[in-house]
């Protein structure tokens, strides 16, 4: 008996749970595939992110064109990606002076002359001195990004190369700090086989002078030629943005308020002030719904400095990832606020994406906007067989499953159900499906007193003799 109810709950839940169609959505979203293949990724526009009820875009749904809800699972967020080290050649000279002095006996400037750099150097020691090659100046002056390492080029002879080598940085010519102490460079034959060591790497230094030397009692290293490699650095994925005015807040001086319109996932912020040469100090506050409590999410300082043309703006602001569509902006008012005009707030994000089984006919689409929905989504391990990210940061399955992950793109948005979609109303589909469930429960809890009742009644021996 208890198994029998069980089954009857489990389906009627089964129906309630998978009743989902189009119509229960406030919009859609038709979706064009770019291929047969049986997996399809998109990315969700920021239409989606303006329709959506929850945060967690779980009132979204993919359907067939037989109305049939497809399995679909979440893309991660694939990791900032790398740029590669590049290797730029820089001007080299070489540093002659005293041996008894050292290439610190030396001192040099560097002139501009007609759009080429020239070395002057006074040699400390004086001019009786025998004059030797004690190191070389690496002018880096032009390089906009820190340098990790140098690829020495050594003249094209058969000698042998044995040699220890000091890399210092300057700003100034002056002041020398050690970035390494005592670098092998080597260029060595034997038996036909050859070694070479012609890279010296360092931490990450951004300079514009750079000094090799080595020890004055050591054989002097000749070289034709240094190219510096420069750091790696973190590339940073386009972001979409959604931009609004602000409106001032009665009798709050200096406090304006934005609406998004929307659930968008920010993880950056941009201010745009309304007028030129204005600083300001600033806090900003969001909440998800108008009737919240504001909570406050980060201070800074934003500036619009300069002439039209030629103005430097203050950096976008970087915060958690936040979804609430409301703000409030707070401006200090000790150095005058930001003047005359309404300021404009711009919230970054990356894009979403999705992967979906591309089950039954074709054509697909999106449907969100439902305050009752659930969300339904996979783990993308258990939608795409091995899943990993390429190498050129776009999802692919387990090379052994045969399987490849197309392509969609989403159309414009077009309304199913409106704004009244999966709001909380009578609705008599459902409740018959209750009152289904309830009846059923009814029954079976009826027979199963019934059969307690014969269970507890005393057997009947028959008449007495």
């Amino acid at each position: 008996m208890k198994q029998t109810l069980a089954g009857w709950l489990c389906l009627l839940w089964s129906v309630l749970a998978l009743a989902e169609a189009p119509g229960d959505f406030a919009f859609g979203m038709l979706l064009q595939a770019e291929g047969s293949q049986p997996l399809l990724r998109v990315e969700l526009p920021a239409a989606v992110h303006a329709g959506v009820r929850r945060p967690d875009l779980g009132d979204l749904r993919v359907f067939n064109a037989a109305g049939e809800a497809v399995p679909h699972a979440w893309l991660p967020q694939p990791p900032a990606a790398r740029a590669r080290p590049t290797l730029l050649p820089l001007p080299l000279f070489a540093l002659r002076g005293a041996a008894t002095a050292g290439v610190e006996g030396v001192e040099v400037r560097i002139e501009r002359q007609g759009g080429r750099a020239v070395l002057r150097m006074d040699e400390r020691a004086g001019a009786s001195a025998p004059t030797l090659l004690l190191g070389y100046l690496v002018d880096a002056s032009a390089v906009e990004q820190p340098l990790q390492a140098f690829a020495l080029e050594l003249p094209a002879t058969g000698e042998d190369v044995v040699a220890r080598v000091r890399v210092e940085a300057s700003d100034d010519l002056a002041r020398w700090t050690t970035l390494v102490g005592d670098a092998p460079v080597l260029r060595l034959a034997a038996g036909g086989q050859r070694l070479e060591v012609r890279r010296i790497e360092f931490a990450p230094r951004q300079a514009k002078y750079f000094r090799l030397s080595w020890a004055a009692d050591t054989p002097a290293l000749r070289l034709s030629a240094v190219g510096g490699e420069s750091a790696a650095s973190v590339v940073e994925r386009p972001r979409l943005w959604r931009q609004v005015a602000g409106s001032a807040v009665p009798d709050e001086t200096g406090s304006h308020r934005f609406d998004l319109a929307g659930q968008f996932p920010a993880d950056r912020l941009r201010l745009l002030l309304p007028q030129a040469n204005s600083v300001a100090a600033v806090e900003l506050l969001s909440r998800a719904r108008e009737a919240d409590p504001w909570r406050r999410v980060t201070t800074a300082t934003v500036y619009r400095l300069g002439t039209a043309g030629q103005e430097v703006l203050s950096p976008e602001i970087a915060i958690v990832p936040n979804g609430d569509r409301h703000w409030l902006l707070r401006v200090d008012q000790r150095g005058g606020g930001l003047g005359a005009g309404v300021p404009e707030l711009a919230a970054g994000w990356l894009s979403q994406g999705l992967v979906f089984a591309a089950r039954g006919p074709a054509p697909f689409q999106l449907a969100f906007g439902s305050d009752r929905a659930q969300p339904t989504a996979y783990p993308i391990s258990t939608l795409v067989p091995g899943y990993r990210i390429g190498d050129d940061g776009q999802p692919v399955a387990a090379a052994d499953s045969g399987l490849e992950i197309g392509r969609a793109t989403p159309a414009a948005v077009h309304p199913l159900a409106g704004e009244g979609a999966g709001r909380f109303r009578i609705d008599w589909r459902l409740w018959g499906l209750w009152a289904s469930l309830l009846l059923g429960v009814g029954v079976l809890a009826g027979m199963a007193w019934r059969l307690a009742r014969q269970l507890a009644r005393p057997p009947h021996d028959g008449p007495a003799a």
